[in-house]
């Protein structure tokens, strides 16, 4: 059976935007007599129809907001859209929520979505931290990065450096071999991170050793592997830094099957890990403002459709020292 065809699809066979497809379909008599004409021949020749989800929610195209983000099960993410939703919805908006799994083809999928459903204003917090908003049609839509940067748009983030630098020095004050698990490289959070935690040893001294140095993606999974690597070394670390709580928790996992004594090993996290993973408080986490985050990202993006035309902005927002080891 063939697939159905996409908006993409018709767009790319009469050789024009997808918001221009877009426009065509919704009468939009501001689109040349010859590129109706070419959108309705291709979308003839592919039998495109609409969406009917898209067409339902275009009636109410200017009280809709997108929000793409790479995992809905992780809880910074649950809470920074939180904060996105209940600002929005006090200004008469509803939310579309769109999980990436931190897939480029997915995300591209849901931003195309999203477009054809003519939403007001789009969050987004991008697979690859070199992403710019003019490689994806947006048709003007307002866009805010949150998290992770968005090359030519708003921004709002955290200060990962400074919050790298901060754990991995509490780490540095009992060990001397501290290892870490970064996320994707190619995000602002794995990059970012990484040079915090780079600059913590080189403020006492000590060198950089890619052995101790394990990129994975942001999930249980991926720190329980790399722990796992970490732990084989001949010399083994005295203490990992972890870029999120999940793959803390997947490190947590690793260093108990490995050693008879876990706290051997001290360990820290990016962000906060629920008590229950950690009880007696030994891990060290920093608080996390995810609600802030998208308290500030949604601030940003309604100010930009109601009309704020200025060059983009950026907001870097502070995160401190939670939990220390007793």
């Amino acid at each position: 059976m063939a697939a159905r065809a996409k908006l993409s699809d018709v767009a790319r066979l009469a050789g024009v935007s997808t918001a221009t497809v877009s426009r065509v379909l919704n009468d939009n008599d501001r689109v040349a007599p010859e590129l109706v004409e070419r959108v309705l021949k291709a979308k003839a020749e592919l039998g495109y129809r609409y969406n009917s989800l898209a067409r339902g929610l275009r009636t109410r195209a200017n009280a809709v907001v997108g929000v793409v983000i790479p995992d809905v099960t992780n809880p910074f993410f649950t809470d920074l859209v939180r904060g996105i939703e209940d600002l929005v919805r006090e200004n008469g908006y509803l939310l579309v929520l769109c999980n990436t799994d931190e897939t480029a083809a997915k995300e591209e999928a849901y931003l195309e979505l999203l477009v054809d459903q003519q939403v007001a204003g789009l969050v987004i917090a991008p697979v690859r931290s070199t992403i710019e908003a003019a490689s994806f049609d947006l048709a003007g839509i307002p866009v805010v990065a949150v998290d992770r940067t968005m090359n030519g748009v708003d921004t709002v983030t955290l200060d990962n450096v400074r919050g790298a630098i901060a754990v991995t020095s509490r780490l540095l004050e009992s060990a001397r071999r501290v290892a870490t698990i970064t996320g994707p490289l190619v995000t602002t959070t794995g990059s970012e991170r990484l040079v915090g935690y780079r600059r913590a040893l080189s403020d006492v001294g000590i060198d950089f050793e890619p052995e101790l140095f394990v990129e994975a993606d942001y999930s249980e999974s991926g720190g329980y592997a790399a722990a796992h690597r970490l732990l084989a070394l001949e010399e083994r670390p005295e203490a990992i830094f972890c870029g999120n709580h999940a793959m803390a928790l997947g490190a947590m996992r690793a260093i108990s099957e490995v050693l008879d004594d876990p706290s051997e090993i001290a360990l820290a996290s990016f962000e906060p890990l629920p008590w229950a993973a950690d009880p007696g408080g030994r891990v060290v986490t920093l608080a996390v403002p995810s609600y802030e985050l998208g308290q500030r990202a949604a601030q940003m993006l309604l100010e930009r459709i109601r009309g704020f035309e200025g060059p983009a902005r950026s907001i870097v927002v502070q995160t401190e020292l939670l939990r220390t080891p007793r």
